[in-house]
């Protein structure tokens, strides 16, 4: 069973376990009563059917003021106290211990076990065997208080039976009550529990992404603004011509707006990522132009380096991607391509159709990838390396570039070997 579903009643899961099994006594006593009253208006038992009136106005008054004046500490020692006085009375009353007087004491018994609050058990426990004990003794030493009712075992026995058949009602649904509401408990805190681990899973979320954009930032930027530092020291260390101060004025133009340019990308996906959690916006991308507007710092950076970069893409390429996050993939797979090869080596990017994807290629000549690192080449355990001039790479670009293309619904994988440079395929499905 749903409890979560439970419609509302006169005991609302909204409540406390201990009020509801308080009120669930309430109800269960109210209607003990009601019965009662009936029982002993047949029979013409005239101080039962007071009593039982008594009751029903008493119940009915205790579960107004536990369910909406809230005091439902002092509506259980209300109900205790007027439980042992009112059946210490009926005891004299309902023949004494010839009657079933005694078996009710028994039922306040449990119910005290039942709702009363642990700190003041033993308290409540002891008035209840003393007043069994106390009516017992006055008994014995006056046994003139005690009102005989039975002229005949007939009448006796119906007493009797009717009594245990209605305790055994007010126990079986009492307790009853107590293991649903304690259902109900049981699942509210399971619930709680997994909302715990649902915001638990999400803050580790968001603490992951906070890392990949920390990552992604060192990792795309670091190369442009390397080389927009040297620039600047070549302007004012170096003694320049004018042609030569222009070029590099032209080229630090360039890789400022293209690192601008990477920047708002980069952000921009960034806040997505924090705000809605990892997800790709697919749209198709000619993959010329892209490559060609991605790759203009890499290109510096090879070109400076003296890496031969070449992309080599035809026009009618058009995938299925999102923007950013392929540009980030092609910027690492380059840039950890020109970090890799030596001066005067290759870099090249090429593409071709295969079954409705296309298959991007990045191949380089330098230094490969040697087995041990291969293992954990898309892990987080990846080791920080080494480039051909001493470019430390952080051991996460790889990382990225996998979780993005998978993101996008693609394929990464590599060959490579010790000393022979390494070959990165992307795929990617065709626009339709």
């Amino acid at each position: 069973m749903d409890y979560s579903t439970r419609k509302k009643n006169l005991i609302p899961n909204s409540i406390s376990l201990e009020e509801r099994i308080f009120n669930v006594t309430c109800l269960i006593s109210f209607f003990t009563c009601v019965f009662e009253f009936v029982f002993n208006l047949i029979l013409g038992t005239q101080f039962g059917v007071y009593l039982c009136i008594f009751g029903m106005f008493f119940c009915a008054s205790i579960y107004y003021i536990s369910f909406y004046k809230k005091k439902t500490i002092f509506s259980i020692k209300a109900l205790c106290l007027a439980s042992n006085i009112a059946f210490g009375i009926n005891y004299f009353y309902s023949a004494g211990i010839s009657g079933p007087s005694f078996l009710f004491f028994a039922a306040v018994f449990l119910m005290t076990v039942a709702i009363i609050p642990k700190k003041s058990i033993k308290k409540w426990i002891s008035l209840n065997i003393f007043m069994f004990l106390l009516v017992v003794s006055i008994e014995y030493f006056y046994p003139q208080t005690v009102v005989q009712l039975y002229g005949n075992l007939p009448y006796k026995l119906l007493n009797f039976t009717v009594t245990y058949l209605v305790l055994v009602a007010i126990i079986y649904f009492s307790f009853t009550s107590i293991r649903k509401n304690y259902e109900i408990e049981r699942f509210s805190v399971i619930e709680k529990n997994k909302a715990i681990e649902k915001q638990k899973i999400e803050l580790e979320k968001l603490n992951i992404e906070k890392n990949k954009l920390f990552s992604i930032v060192s990792h795309d930027l670091r190369h442009p603004l390397n080389s927009i530092q040297g620039y600047l020291e070549l302007l004012i260390d170096e003694e320049l011509t004018t042609e030569d101060r222009t070029d590099l004025k032209n080229q630090l133009l360039s890789i400022t707006k293209n690192t601008s340019e990477m920047l708002s990308n980069i952000l921009f996906w960034a806040k997505s990522q924090m705000e809605e959690g990892s997800y790709a916006v697919m749209e198709p991308l000619s993959l010329k132009d892209v490559l060609l507007n991605s790759l203009n710092v890499e290109q510096n950076i090879a070109l400076k380096k003296g890496v031969d970069l070449s992309i080599d893409v035809n026009e009618d390429c058009i995938i299925l991607a999102d923007r950013n996050m392929f540009q980030i993939v092609i910027r690492n797979l380059v840039s950890n391509a020109i970090k890799f090869t030596p001066t005067e080596g290759r870099v090249e990017v090429s593409a071709q159709k295969k079954e409705g994807n296309c298959c991007i290629t990045v191949k380089d000549n330098g230094l490969g990838i040697d087995l041990a690192q291969q293992e954990t080449l898309f892990k987080l355990k990846a080791s920080s390396t080494y480039g051909t001039n001493n470019e430390k790479g952080i051991g996460l670009g790889l990382l990225l570039c996998k979780e993005f293309v998978d993101l996008q619904g693609g394929e990464i994988s590599f060959e490579s070997s010790k000393n022979s440079g390494a070959v990165f395929f992307v795929s990617f499905k065709l626009e339709s």
